[in-house]
C-alpha cells in the first residue's frame, strides 16, 4: 500500500515541480531566450490557463479509459512536455512544451485523488487525499528550491531536463505499482456531467475558488508582506519560505486526519480558522517575532483546508468523480489567479498590510458557504407523515 501511495505522491511532486519551476529561473530564462521578464512570465500564465480550460476537456475525452491507463498516459504527456521545454531552442517551443505538460495536470491530480481514495476504506478518504496532496507540498518546499539551485549552476534548461527524467521514472513506477482493475470502473461523459446537477458539487467548487483566492491574496505577496511590513531582512526570506513550507506539510497532515473523522465540520472549521488567522495576521504583521509565527500558522490553516475541499467534491460525486474533481482542481487555478489580481488591487488602493484583511474577507465568504452546507447536511429532510390506515369495518354478525 505504501508503494502505491508513494508512486502517486511522487508523480504529483514531479508535476507540481514542473508547474512552478519557471518562477525560480525566470531571469535566466528571460536572458537565455532573449525575451522580456513580463514575456517570460507568460510561460506560467500559459500553464495555468491550460490547466483551467484544458483539464476538464481532457477528462471529458478520456472517461472511458481505466484510471490506471489514464495515469500512465498523462504522465507520458507530462514527460513529453517537460522534455520539449528542456530542449526548447525558442520561446515559442517552450510555450508549446508548457502547454503539453499542463494538459496532464488537472486530470492527473483528479485521477490520483480518486485512485488514492479507492485504495482505502471510505472513512479514510480524507487522509488518502492528503497523502497524495503531499506531492504538491513537496514541490514547493523541495522541488522548486532544488530546481532553482540546479538552474543557477547549470542553466535554466537543466531543471526541466531533471524534471523530464523524473517524469519518466514516475511512468515506470505507476506501471509497476498501480495494479489494473483495482481503481474502479471507467465512466461515461454523461455520468460525469450528471453529477453537476447536485448543488453540493457546484457549491463545493465555488468554495474552492473563493478559499484559494483568499489565501493566494497573501501567498502571492508574502515576500513584501515580510520585508515591508514585518521588517524581515532580505537574507531571512528563504528561511521564512521554509517555515511556510513546513507549515504546509503540517496543515496537510492535520487536515487529512480531521477530514477522516468529520468531512463537513472539518471544511467549515478549517475555513473559519483561516479566516481568523488572516484577520489576526493584520494585527501582528508589524511585529517581527509574531509575524514569523503567523507565517507558519497561516500555512497550517491554508493547507488544512485542501483535503476537505477535494474530499467534499470527491464524496458528493462518488459515482463518477473524475470530471468534478478535475473542475475542482481548475478552481484552484482560478482562485490563484483571482487572489493574485485581487491582492495587487488592494495594495494599489491601500497598502501591503491590507492584503491580510482582504484575504480574510474572501475566505469568510467561503466559510459561510461551507458552514451552510454542513448545517444543511445536519438537518434531516422533513418527510410527510404516513397516512393513517383506514379503519377496518366491523364484519356483519360480529358482536
Amino acid at each position: 500500500m505504501f508503494l502505491k501511495f508513494f508512486a502517486l505522491t511522487m508523480s504529483l511532486f514531479v508535476i507540481g515541480t514542473g508547474e512552478l519551476l519557471p518562477g525560480g529561473v525566470i531571469e535566466d530564462l528571460s536572458a537565455g531566450l532573449g525575451v522580456s521578464l513580463p514575456t517570460a512570465g507568460l510561460v506560467i500564465t500559459a500553464y495555468a490557463a491550460t490547466v483551467v480550460f484544458g483539464g476538464p476537456l481532457v477528462t471529458g475525452l478520456t472517461t472511458r479509459m481505466s484510471r490506471r491507463g489514464l495515469l500512465l498516459a498523462l504522465m507520458v504527456t507530462a514527460t513529453v512536455g517537460n522534455a520539449i521545454a528542456a530542449f526548447a531552442p525558442t520561446y515559442g517551443v517552450l510555450i508549446v512544451g508548457r502547454v503539453i505538460a499542463a494538459l496532464s495536470h488537472g486530470t492527473f491530480a483528479a485521477a490520483s485523488f480518486v485512485v488514492a481514495a479507492s485504495l482505502v476504506p471510505p472513512e479514510k478518504a480524507g487522509s488518502a487525499v492528503s497523502k497524495v496532496l503531499l506531492g504538491f507540498n513537496l514541490a514547493s518546499v523541495l522541488g522548486v528550491p532544488l530546481g532553482t539551485l540546479i538552474g543557477q549552476q547549470f542553466g535554466w534548461q537543466a531543471p526541466f531536463r531533471t524534471t523530464a527524467v523524473l517524469s519518466l521514472l514516475c511512468v515506470v513506477m505507476l506501471a509497476v505499482l498501480i495494479p489494473g482493475g483495482a481503481e474502479g470502473e471507467p465512466t461515461s461523459v454523461r455520468d460525469e456531467l450528471r453529477v453537476f446537477a447536485k448543488k453540493e458539487i457546484r457549491t463545493g467548487i465555488l468554495t474552492t475558488a473563493l478559499a484559494t483566492g483568499g489565501f493566494f491574496t497573501v501567498v502571492t505577496y508574502m515576500v513584501p508582506l515580510a520585508t515591508q511590513v514585518g521588517d524581515f531582512p532580505e537574507s531571512s526570506v528563504p528561511v521564512m519560505l521554509v517555515v511556510y513550507g513546513v507549515g504546509s506539510i503540517v496543515g496537510n497532515w492535520v487536515g487529512g486526519r480531521l477530514a477522516d473523522r468529520a468531512l463537513l465540520p472539518t471544511l467549515a472549521g478549517t475555513l473559519a480558522a483561516l479566516t481568523v488567522t488572516s484577520a489576526l495576521f493584520w494585527v501582528v504583521a508589524p511585529v517581527t517575532a509574531l509575524a514569523w509565527a503567523f507565517f507558519f500558522l497561516f500555512a497550517v490553516a491554508t493547507f488544512a483546508i485542501l483535503p476537505a475541499l477535494q474530499g467534499r467534491v470527491l464524496s458528493a460525486a462518488a459515482e463518477a468523480p473524475t470530471l468534478a474533481v478535475t473542475v475542482n482542481v481548475s478552481a484552484l487555478q482560478v482562485g490563484a489567479t483571482l487572489g493574485s489580481w485581487y491582492g495587487g488591487r488592494v495594495i494599489d488602493v491601500f497598502d501591503v498590510r491590507a492584503i491580510t484583511l482582504a484575504a480574510a474577507l474572501l475566505v469568510l465568504l467561503a466559510t459561510v458557504i461551507g458552514t451552510r452546507s454542513w448545517l444543511k447536511a445536519r438537518t434531516p429532510a422533513l418527510t410527510p407523515a404516513p397516512a393513517a390506515a383506514p379503519a377496518h369495518p366491523v364484519e356483519a354478525g360480529t358482536s
